[in-house]
């Protein structure tokens, strides 16, 4: 992690200090996220400050890899977490049951082994992924169906070669050349040697938000309410943690 990065955190940790202290016995905290790759899992940590020495001994945090957003419904919904973090859509605007703690946006990613031609600066709009072999996350993902939707509403349908619940398994793939991976900005994509551009529809970002969530009917500890600052806080400094490359000469996605 960054020294500004570090920075960052520990400004929040110090306005909230007294919130997450407790008394007594330990404090449990049980957060569920979709874990894309240790840098998230060190993000949690360090938000939460996890390692020892803790600057919080009272407070000791579980982080759960929860794959997709029916994982952490069914915890949540069962009483088994206190957080569960997702894109803010998973929920309804409506829906009463869920509190919910708003933190950054991350961006779609299209990743392929060869770099793109006929992009912009801003982005590669996704009708030029039409043509292309796409490897894409499951349905279960929130991120998924927002792609499709994004594609009925560009009018056509995507040519879907692999689903994974892993967006590592679709980078490694695509880093061997069968197909392009779309995965969110939240995905490290740098340790692959891959070309990597933003997905547009009508000139503007594909992007999604994400959030915390909780149940409603439940009391939040304060002291998990802090953690919650603490993790807007480190994401607002920290994400996208992936970002489109330059482009180079050689083509894949030609112009039309």
């Amino acid at each position: 992690m960054s020294a500004p990065a570090r920075d960052a955190v520990r400004s929040v940790r110090d306005a909230t200090a007294g919130q997450m202290q407790t008394r007594g016995i330990d404090a449990p905290l049980r957060f569920a996220a979709a874990l894309a790759d240790g840098e998230q899992v060190w993000a949690f940590r360090w938000a939460s400050d996890y390692a020892p020495p803790t600057l919080y001994p009272k407070v000791h945090v579980t982080v759960i890899e929860a794959i997709a957003w029916s994982d952490t419904l069914g915890m949540l919904e069962r009483g088994e977490i206190h957080l569960g973090q997702n894109l803010l859509r998973a929920v309804s605007s409506g829906d009463a049951r869920f509190a919910v703690h708003p933190l950054e946006v991350v961006d779609m990613l299209a990743a392929a082994r060869e770099p793109f031609t006929g992009s912009r600066q801003a982005g590669l709009d996704i009708v030029r992924l039409a043509p292309q072999p796409l490897l894409v996350l499951d349905t279960s993902f929130v991120s998924r169906r927002t792609f499709d939707a994004t594609c009925r509403l560009a009018g056509f349908e995507p040519n879907i070669v692999f689903e994974s619940r892993t967006p590592h398994t679709l980078l490694a793939m695509a880093e061997h050349g069968h197909g392009i991976a779309v995965v969110p900005s939240a995905v490290q994509v740098n340790r692959y040697a891959l070309n990597v551009v933003g997905v547009t529809y009508g000139g503007e970002p594909l992007r999604e938000r994400l959030a915390v969530f909780r149940d409603a009917r439940r009391t939040l500890p304060p002291y998990a309410a802090a953690f919650c600052n603490m993790l807007a806080e480190y994401t607002r400094d920290v994400l996208p943690f992936s970002r489109p490359t330059a482009r180079r000469r050689r083509t894949l996605v030609k112009p039309g």
